[in-house]
C-alpha cells in the first residue's frame, strides 16, 4: 500500500514544475485525491487535506517546493493530532471472507 502511495505522490509532484500554473496544481491534486481514496483514506480527510494544500500552495506561489511544503505540513498535522484522529487502528482485525 505504501509503495503505491509513494508512486502516486511522486507522480503528483512531477505534475508541477518549479513554477507553474493552476491547471498543473489541479492535476496534481486530482492525482493525490485518487491515490488517497484508493488507499481507503476517509473522503473528508482527503477533501480537507487537498483544500489546505491548494490554499497554501496558491498563497506562496505554485511550484514543486511550495506544493511539497504544504503537503508535508498538512500531512504532519493530520497524523500528529492528539486524540482519535490521524491513523486509527481497529481494536479487532477485520474478518476474512
Amino acid at each position: 500500500m505504501f509503495e503505491v502511495l509513494t508512486d502516486s505522490f511522486r507522480t503528483a509532484v512531477n505534475k508541477i514544475r518549479f513554477s507553474d500554473d493552476e491547471k498543473s496544481l489541479k492535476n496534481a491534486l486530482e492525482n493525490l485525491k485518487k491515490a488517497l481514496l484508493k488507499a481507503d483514506v476517509h473522503h473528508k480527510i482527503v477533501r480537507d487535506l487537498l483544500k489546505q494544500v491548494e490554499i497554501e500552495t496558491k498563497a506562496k506561489g505554485i511550484g514543486q517546493v511550495n506544493f511539497l511544503r504544504a503537503l508535508k505540513t498538512n500531512l504532519t498535522q493530520i497524523l500528529t493530532v492528539p486524540g482519535r484522529q490521524g491513523f486509527v487502528y481497529a481494536s479487532k482485525p477485520r474478518p476474512k471472507f
